[in-house]
């Protein structure tokens, strides 16, 4: 009972010197606790796109499972799609898309999927973003 009282009104800052030094409570107590998160205006991550069904007008088109490059990647059960975020109408339940290049979606689709999984190494064996 006695240690339990230390520990509750021991100072969380002890000043010494003019010196200000964070005592171990008070370091695991900043530890644990969660920081505000700052809202950034219109900056959307990518955790709002992923996951959800992609429409344009009635027509289902795929099923959004990344985001790279300001491109939202769609993946249906035959072929993968990178369609412009600046298109997105509604960002709901499911993502509603305008108009859009379908050839070059396509296109960049294929690329990202054949790029998603290769890895590049330099010339001293380091891998390479």
């Amino acid at each position: 009972m006695v240690l339990i009282k230390k520990l509750i009104f021991f100072p969380m800052v002890i000043k010494f010197d003019g010196y200000r030094f964070m005592t171990i409570l008070n370091k695991i107590s900043n530890f644990f606790t969660k920081k505000p998160e700052i809202p950034d205006g219109n900056k959307s991550t990518a955790h709002e796109y992923i996951g959800k069904f992609v429409k344009q007008n009635t027509l289902d088109i795929g099923e959004s499972i990344a985001v790279e490059n300001d491109r939202l990647i769609v993946k249906n059960s035959d072929l993968v799609m990178s369609i412009p975020i600046g298109v997105v109408v509604a960002n709901t339940d499911n993502i509603v898309v305008g108009e859009f290049n379908q050839e070059e979606s396509l296109a960049l689709g294929k690329e990202w999927f054949e790029k998603k999984d290769t890895l590049k190494f330099d010339e001293k064996g380091m891998l390479i973003k």
